[in-house]
């Protein structure tokens, strides 16, 4: 059983995709889609939590785990999602279902600048 009370954070839940109308260049844009809202918990993984890592870890570009209950939103892709909180935008790295138990998600991502 997970702490509910801790998910205090409401997230945005983005899909890119590309757009039906082509550019200047031919090409068809990426645009965000919205996919829904939960409320999350958001930790920091900066500073000394990366020390010490080979430097081809995925770890050493995370910047934030984001956790939420499993069932709210239970896919979230790399190259396919983007979370948007209070006017930051964050790249989604990989998630977990940690032990398969369809408890909680944890999402690894890193913040756009």
């Amino acid at each position: 059983m997970t702490n509910r009370g801790k998910y205090k954070h409401y997230i945005e839940i983005f899909e890119i995709t590309k757009s039906q109308t082509k550019n200047r260049l031919g090409e068809y844009d990426e645009v965000e889609v919205s996919k829904g809202h939960v409320f999350a918990n958001i930790e920091t993984r900066v500073g000394g939590l990366l020390t010490g890592r080979p430097a081809d870890t995925v770890m050493t570009s995370v910047t934030h785990k984001i956790t939420w209950d499993y069932n709210n939103f239970p896919v979230i892709l790399p190259d396919k999602n983007i979370i948007k909180y209070q006017g930051h935008t964050f790249k989604v790295n990989y998630s977990l279902d940690d032990g398969f138990k369809h408890e909680e998600l944890q999402v690894f991502v890193t913040e756009k600048i």
